[in-house]
């Protein structure tokens, strides 16, 4: 997350985190679950960036399950002091840098970095993974979650075009999906965090070829589905609604 709007919102977005993490069968905790599925035994003794940190509940996660130590890094100043005031005794530390430059950060210092659901928040992310390859060691794992850029995409605003077709009973049957290679920013119009904060789109041909081009070998792409008491059945458990991607810095 980052900048004066993040600043403007960073309590509406900690409830939303909270409210997330409150679940422990939620959607929140299925993509948490599938980052760390993705970085394996490549955790035990790690120097881990939790990129775009927010309150930072990633790295806190990746700490106990055998990180070395977490840098959090976001653009907000709020957000990271709250990240700062939940931090455990030991462990990570925290403080507010540009993930489109990473200043703070020497090359190679990082053998992981992981960003959760906060590429959509970073105006370049041309820039971004390209200081992350240049923070992360030769052969050092980037995983991140992204609003899944096929089923996401919502470069209008919400009431011209809903999001989903509904049956007559009101139910969603099926994703709308509209100008799909409009890039750009977005704002759902709606109530909820992309309503307040707005959103980029990418094509999903974006952001694995420009992953490529910035020094990165893709090694898995995993697309969770909503189940338990993430409460979707029908539509949700057979549409993503984001996208997990895998690769290391060659």
């Amino acid at each position: 997350m980052g900048g004066t709007v993040y600043d403007q919102n960073a309590a509406f977005y900690v409830d939303f985190v909270d409210r997330g993490r409150a679940s422990q069968n939620g959607y929140t905790t299925l993509l948490l679950n599938t980052l760390a599925e993705c970085l394996g035994d490549r955790l035990a003794g790690a120097r881990v960036c939790d990129l775009c940190c927010g309150e930072g509940y990633v790295g806190r996660h990746l700490l106990t399950l055998g990180a070395a130590e977490v840098v959090g890094i976001d653009l907000s100043t709020e957000l990271i002091e709250v990240a700062k005031a939940r931090a455990p005794s030991n462990g990570a530390v925290y403080r507010v840098d540009d993930a489109q430059g990473l200043a703070s950060a020497a090359d190679g210092a990082f053998d992981v970095v992981v960003s959760q659901l906060a590429m959509m928040d970073v105006a370049d992310h041309r820039a971004m993974f390209a200081a992350v390859r240049r923070v992360l060691a030769t052969g050092g794992a980037f995983v991140f979650s992204v609003l899944h850029p096929c089923f996401e995409a919502r470069p209008f605003h919400v009431t011209d075009a809903p999001p989903h077709l509904l049956d007559d009973d009101g139910r969603p049957v099926a994703v709308a999906v509209r100008r799909y290679a409009t890039e750009g920013h977005w704002n759902s119009g709606g109530t909820g965090v992309r309503g307040h904060m707005g959103a980029y789109h990418r094509m999903l041909s974006t952001y694995v070829n420009d992953l490529i081009a910035a020094g990165f070998a893709i090694e898995r792409l995993e697309e969770p589905l909503a189940g338990g008491d993430a409460a979707q059945t029908g539509l949700f458990a057979e549409v993503p609604t984001a996208l997990v991607v895998a690769a290391r810095a060659v």
